[in-house]
C-alpha cells in the first residue's frame, strides 16, 4: 500500500513531535538571545587594556646644539622661552634676572674635554586646568679635568613644532652605579660554547692582520663574499702583535657561529702607542679547515650580525688609475 503524500513534513504531522521541535527552537532562540550580549560584555571586559607606547624625542639635534652653545659661551642657536635668557643663565652673575648691558662680557667657556649624549626622555608637566606640556629632556655628560658631571637640556614645543629652551640647563654630579665593578666582562659564557679550532683560531689572525692593515683584498677573500664591486675597509694604520685571544665559539644555527676575539695593536707610525681591542665574529664553517669570517662588529653583537654585512661599494676609478686603495681607511691620518 503506498503511502499518501502531503505538503506537511512527516515531523511536523505527528502533534507530540511538533510540541518538542518548536520546544526545542524556542531554547535555542532564548540561548542566542542570552548569550549573545553577555559574550560581548565578557569579551569587552576581558580585552586587554592598550598599553600607552612611550613618546619619543625629536630634537636630538637641537638639544646638541644647546649644550655646545652653553659649554661655550655662546648665544643659543633656538629661542628660548619667556624669562630665559639668550645664553641660557650664562650671563654674569651680578646680571642675573635682569637684561644684561651691552658691554657685558661674554660668558667664559666651561672648560671641559669631551662631551656625549646619555639620552633623552618625555616628561609631561602641568600647563594649567587640564593641559599638559610634554618636555624633552636631554642629558650630556661631560668631562673636565676634576671629573664628570651631567647636562640636562629641557626643550619644549612650539604650537608649529618648533623647539624652545624652556629653562635653564641644569648641572648635576654624575655618580656611577657602585655595582657596576662587580658585572662580568661582555663574553658569551652564558651560551653552550666549544673551544676554537686551530684551523679558526689561525683564520682569526688572518683576519685580524687584514684588518689592521687594511688589506681589501685579503678581507674580501677571508668573507668568501662573492659579489663584484664591493670590498672591505680595514684601520689602516695599525698592526697586530701576537696572536689575538679568541673566545668560546657558539652555534647560531644554519651553519653560522659567533665568537669574541681580541686583538693587540701598535701604530704603524709610532710604536710606543699601543691598543688592545674587542670583536664580535661571525664565522661560516667554523668547524671546517677553511671557516669564513662574513661579518665583525662591536662586543655583543655576535647575535645580530649579518653576513657580508661590512662590506662597502668599490669607488668608481678614473680611466689609467691605480687599484691602491681611494678610500681613506679608518683611522687614517695618526693613531
Amino acid at each position: 500500500m503506498s503511502l499518501e503524500r502531503t505538503a506537511v513534513p512527516r515531523e511536523f504531522s505527528n502533534p507530540r513531535r511538533f510540541t518538542r521541535r518548536y520546544r526545542t527552537i524556542v531554547a535555542l532562540v532564548a540561548f542566542a538571545a542570552v548569550s549573545g550580549p553577555i559574550g560581548c560584555v565578557a569579551a569587552f571586559a576581558n580585552k586587554p587594556a592598550e598599553e600607552e607606547v612611550p613618546a619619543e624625542p625629536r630634537h636630538d639635534a637641537y638639544a646638541r646644539a644647546v649644550a655646545e652653545s652653553y659649554l661655550d659661551g655662546r648665544a643659543l642657536p633656538i629661542p628660548v622661552a619667556a624669562g630665559v635668557s639668550p645664553v641660557a643663565g650664562r650671563e654674569p652673575v651680578e646680571v642675573a634676572g635682569a637684561a644684561a648691558p651691552a658691554d657685558a662680557p661674554a660668558p667664559e667657556p666651561i672648560a671641559h674635554l669631551w662631551s656625549t649624549p646619555m639620552g633623552a626622555e618625555v616628561l609631561s608637566v602641568p600647563a594649567g586646568g587640564d593641559a599638559v606640556r610634554p618636555v624633552e629632556a636631554h642629558r650630556f655628560l661631560v668631562g673636565t679635568e676634576g671629573g664628570a658631571f651631567v647636562l640636562t637640556v629641557s626643550l619644549v614645543e612650539t604650537e608649529t613644532g618648533a623647539p624652545v629652551l624652556g629653562a635653564t640647563p641644569a648641572l648635576e654630579p654624575f655618580v656611577p652605579d657602585a655595582d657596576a665593578a662587580g658585572i662580568p666582562a661582555l663574553d658569551w659564557t652564558a651560551l653552550e660554547t666549544t673551544r676554537p679550532s686551530t684551523p679558526l683560531r689561525e683564520r682569526v689572525a688572518e683576519w685580524a692582520s687584514a684588518y689592521a692593515t687594511d688589506d681589501r683584498r685579503r678581507l674580501l677573500e677571508i668573507t668568501g663574499d662573492p659579489r663584484n664591486g664591493v670590498e672591505y675597509v680595514g684601520l689602516g694604520t695599525w698592526t697586530v702583535v701576537g696572536e689575538p685571544v679568541v673566545g668560546g665559539v657558539f652555534d647560531r644555527g644554519e651553519g653560522a657561529s659567533g665568537c669574541q676575539v681580541e686583538i693587540a695593536l701598535v701604530a704603524a707610525s709610532d710604536s710606543a702607542v699601543t691598543a688592545r681591542a674587542s670583536f664580535d665574529l661571525l664565522v661560516e664553517s667554523a668547524g671546517e679547515p677553511l671557516p669564513s669570517i662574513v661579518a665583525w662588529g662591536p662586543p655583543g653583537t655576535a647575535l645580530t650580525l649579518e653576513a657580508h654585512a661590512n662590506a662597502s661599494p668599490v669607488p668608481d676609478r678614473q680611466p689609467g688609475a691605480t687599484t691602491t686603495t681611494t678610500v681613506a681607511a679608518a683611522g687614517e691620518g695618526g693613531a
